[in-house]
């Protein structure tokens, strides 16, 4: 068996940093995990969130963890498309069009007065009615009655398989290896972590790092689960000529809390060019047919062939509804998942139930992981590497330990539902 000082399961984007950050720091390392599916619909494997080309992100956040984490990943992501020679971010800044109380306006006027001086960010504030906002974002449109702010570039949005790409050409230059395989077994005792792949190789290793998201539970990856929820999240893509694209090269991405009975909080990505050719505007949101999946069969069935139509026209009327001048060639529903935990930030921690403290898992974006996935890596590979902790993140909301009811924070409608489950 061929050993290895730490193994990272999973490589989607918290795992495929923590990769990088151990390897940098002289680990021998193994990171493990399947690529795309060429085939959603027959795959019975494990899937990711990751495969697609726009995740917003910003660089505040109003929020005191999501804050330091989204500083500290969008800081980072020059030297990342540097040092890897794969970009991957699009500072195109990002919008935000809400219905604010007089009190909620004077508290989020206060905070960004706050951030502007703080991190030297340029924000822009526009009040229901002031539709000079029109003249930045022509392309673009929102009921009169909303408020409008822009937080700009390196606001925007990142294409998560490209960091991934890039996360994972910087490790491998630090000499990480990449095991293009299915973990389906782990075995901790007093002296080592084994590693089981579905072509029954196994590998051994000093610590395992566990990050599946969705799939972290199942495959007998840890010895108990521990508190995690999923939502099924479908979204669309709306594809537009190349001449469209060039038209709306400076579209920011966009936030809409939009007031409709089938669907909230939408977030969209600018045009951006796809593997297939095409240039597409990506649009995802709560819904009213979301569902709660519980079991790995579940999971995999809503990846396979889950009801993602079901929402399409609702969805498909939001997105023309901001972008009401742009031709879509068609618009087509595709589906992704949301892992939600306790405390609404990501459980990074050993693992509770390894009582040889070999074990560590670092899973839930709770629907934002993707713009701060180089934070979260960093920290997962921290408490590996020796034990640290970055400075900057309170540590308890952080651990696995926690359980429903234990949030520390306003949690977003979403978080909410998924505390109620």
């Amino acid at each position: 068996m061929t050993h290895y000082q730490s193994i990272v399961i999973g490589n989607g984007l918290m795992g495929s940093a923590a990769g990088r950050y151990l390897a940098e720091w002289g680990h021998s390392v193994a990171i493990i995990g399947p690529g795309e599916p060429a085939d959603h619909g027959t795959h019975t494997g494990v899937f990711a969130s990751h495969y697609d080309q726009g995740r917003l992100c910003r660089k505040a956040s109003r929020d005191p963890v999501w804050h330091p984490v989204a500083l500290q990943a969008t800081n980072n992501y020059p030297m990342l498309e540097s040092e890897s020679g794969i970009p991957f971010h699009g500072a195109v800044g990002r919008v935000h069009a809400g219905r604010p109380t007089d009190a909620e306006r004077r508290e989020l006027l206060d905070w960004m007065e706050e951030a502007s001086q703080e991190h030297d960010i340029e924000f822009q504030y526009f009040l229901a009615g002031d539709r000079s906002w029109k003249k930045l974002f022509p392309m673009l449109d929102f009921p009169d009655e909303f408020d409008l702010f822009f937080e700009p570039g390196p606001a925007g949005y990142v294409n998560p398989r490209q960091m991934l790409a890039a996360q994972n050409a910087i490790a491998q230059k630090n000499g990480a290896v990449l095991i293009d395989q299915r973990v389906t077994g782990v075995t901790s005792s007093a002296q080592v972590v084994t590693v089981t792949t579905e072509d029954g190789t196994q590998y051994t290793a000093d610590k395992v790092l566990v990050a599946c998201g969705a799939f972290t539970n199942f495959n007998n990856l840890l010895p108990e689960p521990i508190p995690l929820r999923f939502k099924t999240e479908a979204m669309v893509w709306g594809t537009i000529s190349a001449e469209t694209a060039e038209r709306l090269k400076h579209m920011p991405g966009v936030g809409y809390d939009i007031e409709n009975a089938e669907i909230d909080d939408i977030y969209m990505a600018p045009p951006i060019l796809y593997p297939d050719g095409t240039y597409k505007i990506k649009m995802g949101c709560n819904s009213a047919g979301e569902s709660w999946p519980a079991t790995l069969e579940e999971i995999q069935t809503w990846f396979q062939s889950g009801p993602s139509d079901d929402d399409l026209p609702a969805m498909e009327q939001g997105l023309r509804s901001q972008l009401p001048d742009v031709e879509f060639l068609e618009v087509t529903s595709h589906r992704c998942i949301v892992t939600y935990t306790p405390s609404g930030y990501p459980t990074i921690d050993a693992v509770p139930s390894d009582p040889h403290g070999r074990l560590f898992v670092a899973t839930g974006g709770n629907g934002t992981g993707a713009q701060g996935s180089d934070t979260l890596g960093h920290a997962a590979a921290g408490l590996m590497h020796d034990g640290r902790w970055i400075a900057e993140l309170p540590r308890d909301v952080f651990r696995a330990t926690n359980d429903w009811g234990d949030a520390g924070k306003k949690l977003s409608k979403a978080q909410a539902r998924a505390n109620a489950q």
